[in-house]
């Protein structure tokens, strides 16, 4: 006899879970906003052509707008992003 399955425990088909981009917030909900601020730095660095808008960056990153919001014009004041006149965050350039 095969194993039970508890019918109050949602089952979870693994082809779904394989479908499901990775968020920020998908694997620990509270995470603090430091590692929130590299890992948006970080893909920033590995994709130089990188210009979201706030809208597509929350999208991205699974925050909610007014925390990428700050989020983002923390790095503008960092010197690390710039704010184009057309919405977009791009990486300052170094140097």
């Amino acid at each position: 006899m095969g194993a039970m399955l508890n019918p109050r425990v949602p089952q979870l088909d693994p082809l779904e879970i394989r479908r499901k981009p990775l968020s920020i917030r998908s694997l620990n909900p509270r995470r603090p906003p430091a590692d929130v601020m590299a890992r948006i730095r970080g893909e920033f660095v590995e994709m130089r052509g990188f210009c979201p808008t706030v809208e597509q960056a929350a999208r991205l990153f699974d925050l909610p707008r007014d925390e990428c919001t700050a989020l983002l014009a923390a790095l503008v004041q960092q010197r690390f992003l710039h704010l184009s006149a057309d919405g977009r965050y791009r990486l300052l350039a170094q140097g």
